[in-house]
């Protein structure tokens, strides 16, 4: 089995039946390849694994309670450390699969389970599961965060609207080497203009 397949294939089973979340792991993977490609000039292999890698960051969701996820309202403090949990489910699911298919590529599995595990930790070290800060978050992790929180602002749900780009583009300025690496931040604003073109094609796409 290739791998693309196989991670293509781990994302539709974690997000079935979840249109929105389905189009949101997939803009992510796109926006994560923008970045690699456009802020730090990745070679084509490695934009390539972070796409992937990207792809299946939320995978340990599926262990969560739909109506948790979906609930139109704040989250109890039970609820909310409930929902952190995922990013260990999807570190410890990646592990597993990288056990029985990993022998193909490695590195991209590593990296999956790094993306996994810390795409939801902080610059200032305030994020889960581990509190990890500044450098010491895999910079896959640093990149998929930023677009992971991006997308989540740009993105209508049935709790709340989507934000413009200039409210979005705010948020990322204040969260310069608070939640977000700055550097990351300088480098996609400097390239604004092509991202937000790519953001509008793939909001009104399936992809």
């Amino acid at each position: 089995m290739k791998l693309t397949s196989l991670f293509e294939s781990i994302a539709f089973v974690a997000e079935y039946g979840d249109l929105d979340a389905d189009r949101h792991v997939k803009r992510v993977a796109t926006y994560a390849r923008f970045v690699g490609t456009h802020v730090l000039r990745l070679p084509q292999a490695s934009c390539d694994r972070l796409a992937l890698a990207a792809l299946v960051h939320d995978v340990g969701k599926v262990a969560i309670p739909r109506e948790i996820l979906r609930k139109p309202g704040p989250l109890t403090p039970a609820e909310r450390e409930y929902v952190q949990c995922h990013t260990v489910y999807g570190h410890d699911m990646l592990a597993h699969i990288a056990r029985v298919y990993g022998t193909g590529d490695a590195e991209l599995f590593q990296l999956a389970q790094q993306v996994a595990l810390y795409h939801h930790e902080r610059w200032d070290g305030r994020g889960y599961p581990e509190g990890l800060c500044r450098e010491d978050i895999p910079l896959a992790a640093r990149v998929v965060h930023l677009v992971d929180v991006i997308d989540a602002r740009l993105s209508p749900r049935p709790y709340k609207s989507g934000q413009t780009w200039n409210q979005v583009k705010q948020a990322l300025v204040e969260g310069m080497y608070l939640d977000f690496d700055g550097m990351l931040v300088t480098g996609l604003l400097q390239v604004e203009s092509v991202f937000w073109s790519l953001s509008k094609r793939r909001h009104m796409s399936s992809w």
